[in-house]
C-alpha cells in the first residue's frame, strides 16, 4: 500500500493525497487480494502476478469505485468485488499492450515479456482477464455483466483502431475520442456506473455516475499522451514519444497537424515517411513542441475534467464530493 501512496505522492501537494487516505482501509485490502489471495496453481504463473502486482500502480479505477460508493451511500463487500475485478481487467489489458507495443519497460520496470517470453505474457493476461470474469460472476448482477462484457468488447475494439491507423496523419478528432474512450475511459465509466448500480440509484444518477467517469478517463488519457511527449525518459519509464514513433497519433500531434502551415505540413510529411532518417523523429517531436499541441491537448484535458465535474449531482454524501473533485485535478498532475 505504502508504493501506492509514493507513487501517487510524487510531485503532488498533501491536499492530493486526500482521497488516497480516505479510501486507505479499502485499498489495502485490495492489495492483499491482488498480491497474496488470487488462486494461482502453477508456482511460475504466482511468480509473475506477484511481480505485476507488487509494482503497486495508482489503483485509480478502484478508487473510483469505493469513492463512488461512499458517494452514494456505503462501501459493501460487492464494491471490493468490483474494485478487484476492475483492477484485474485493466492489469490484464496492459500486459496484452506491452506484448502489441515489444515493450521493454512499465513504469520503469521490465515488463513481463521482456524478463520472461511473450507466451508468458499472453497466459497471464488471459489468466487475470479469466478471474475478472470470475469476480464479475460473484456479483450475480446481469447488468453489471453486461456493462463490463462491453467494456472487454471496447478494449479490442480500440486497439485495433488504434492499429489500423498508425501513421494516418488524416485521423479525425472523433476517431481520436472513440479511441480514447474505448481503450480508457470505458473502463473509468464503468466503474463509477456499477459502483452507482449497486447502491440502488437512480437511473439518472446511474448515468451522471457514467459521465463522470468517462469524462475523467478521455481526460486522462489525453493527460497521458501529452506526457510522452515532455516527460523524461526516467519519468515515464519508457522512451519520450514512444506512441508517435510507432505511428500513434495522440491529442498532441493531432493539434500540431491541425495548424496548416509549413510546419505542420512538415510534420505530416515526417510522419508518413515512418521516419526514414535517424533525425526525423526528433525533428517531429520538436515540431509537435514548436505548435503548441501539447498546451492545447492539456487544455482539452481540462475542459473535460470540467465536465466531469459538473457531472457530479450524482453525489449524495456531500462530504465526499470535494475528494471526486480532488481526483480530478490529480489527473493533470500525473
Amino acid at each position: 500500500m505504502q508504493q501506492v501512496i509514493e507513487k501517487l505522492a510524487k510531485n503532488k501537494k498533501e491536499i492530493d493525497l486526500a482521497f488516497l487516505n480516505l479510501i486507505n482501509d479499502e485499498l489495502k485490502i485490495l492489495e492483499e487480494s491482488l498480491t497474496e489471495k488470487l488462486p494461482v496453481r502453477s508456482k511460475l504463473l504466482s511468480e509473475v502476478v506477484r511481480y505485476i502486482f507488487k509494482a503497486g500502480g495508482k489503483r485509480i479505477r478502484p478508487a473510483l469505485c469505493f469513492l463512488t460508493a461512499k458517494a452514494t451511500g456505503q462501501v459493501s463487500k460487492r464494491h471490493f468485488i468490483l474494485a478487484e475485478l476492475t483492477e484485474l481487467i485493466h492489469t490484464a489489458s496492459l500486459v496484452h499492450d506491452d506484448i502489441i507495443d515489444s515493450a521493454p519497460l512499465r513504469r520503469g520496470r521490465e515488463t513481463i515479456n521482456d524478463l520472461w517470453n511473450d507466451k508468458i505474457s499472453v497466459i497471464t493476461g488471459d489468466f487475470l482477464f479469466a478471474q475478472a470474469s470470475v469476480r464479475l460472476g460473484e456479483l450475480e448482477n446481469s447488468e453489471i455483466v453486461k456493462i463490463y462484457a462491453n467494456v472487454l468488447s471496447d478494449l479490442c475494439d480500440g486497439e485495433i483502431e488504434q492499429y489500423s491507423l498508425k501513421y494516418d496523419t488524416n485521423i479525425s478528432w472523433d476517431q481520436y475520442i472513440t479511441k480514447s474512450t474505448t481503450k480508457t475511459a470505458s473502463l473509468f465509466a464503468a466503474a463509477c456506473k456499477s459502483s452507482s448500480l449497486l447502491n440502488d440509484q437512480s437511473e439518472e444518477d446511474i448515468k451522471l455516475a457514467n459521465d463522470f467517469g468517462n469524462f475523467l478517463g478521455i481526460a486522462f488519457q489525453i493527460v497521458d499522451d501529452t506526457l510522452d511527449f515532455t516527460s523524461t525518459k526516467n519519468e515515464l519509464g519508457k522512451e519520450v514519444g514512444a506512441d508517435l514513433k510507432q505511428g500513434i497519433i495522440t491529442a498532441p500531434t493531432l493539434f500540431a497537424l491541425d495548424e496548416k502551415n509549413e510546419k505542420s505540413q512538415e510534420l505530416r510529411k515526417l510522419i508518413e515517411s515512418r521516419f526514414n532518417n535517424p533525425e526525423d523523429f526528433t525533428k517531429a517531436i520538436n515540431l509537435v513542441n514548436e505548435l503548441n499541441g501539447c498546451k492545447k491537448a492539456l487544455d482539452l484535458a481540462k475542459s473535460y475534467l470540467e465536465k466531469a465535474k459538473n457531472s457530479l449531482t450524482f453525489v449524495k454524501n456531500l462530504n465526499i464530493k470535494p475528494y471526486l473533485i480532488e481526483v480530478a485535478d490529480c489527473i493533470l498532475k500525473k
